[in-house]
């Protein structure tokens, strides 16, 4: 409870702090893409609470990237206030994207990988929940494992994501909404 509280409060507060810092650094960026791994491997960990909230603030506060995300697949899982890992589910995909930005500078305008690795990412820590915890099932969620599984992930989220390409896009829910 007091995780998801804090969570709140650096979300209403980024705004006024964005223009407080200046761009990400080297080390900060290094450290993200560390924290979105750890957290697809253990992301029921003691540590996941206090990762979650530092890489959430990093994304949201720092001003040379932004993570876009758009509606599709995931949406169900960041209005789903009664599943327990639904929404660090959601977020997990936030943090995918941004550690792919990271990890693969030259293609950040390329939105159908960006929003392959978000969905992939939180798959990772879907796959590591349900080592924890075999009844924490989605339907959504296995559908996408198994287009992942079949090669096929890529392909799916260009056809259910077509407007994400698109300059008008309103986007899916906000991490904010997640928490």
């Amino acid at each position: 409870m007091h995780r998801t509280i804090a969570a709140a409060l650096v979300l209403l507060l980024a705004p006024a702090l964005a223009g407080a810092r200046g761009p990400s650094t080297e080390v900060e960026r290094k450290r993200a893409v560390e924290v979105t791994r750890k957290l697809e491997r253990q992301p029921l960990a003691r540590s996941s609470g206090p990762d979650r909230g530092w890489l959430l603030q990093f994304i949201v506060e720092a001003p040379d990237f932004q993570v876009k995300g758009c509606s599709g697949p995931l949406d169900p899982l960041a209005k789903d206030d009664e599943a327990p890992y639904a929404k660090i589910l959601y977020v997990q995909s936030i943090f995918g994207m941004a550690a792919f930005m990271f990890e693969h500078p030259k293609q950040v305008e390329d939105w159908i990988s960006v929003q392959t690795a978000g969905i992939e990412s939180t798959l990772k820590a879907y796959e590591s929940i349900l080592k924890a915890d075999p009844d924490a099932r989605w339907k959504e969620l296995d559908r996408l494992v198994t287009a992942r599984n079949g090669g096929k992930l890529r392909k799916l989220v260009e056809k259910e994501m077509p407007a994400c390409g698109r300059s008008d896009e309103e986007g899916g829910p906000a991490p904010r909404d997640a928490i």
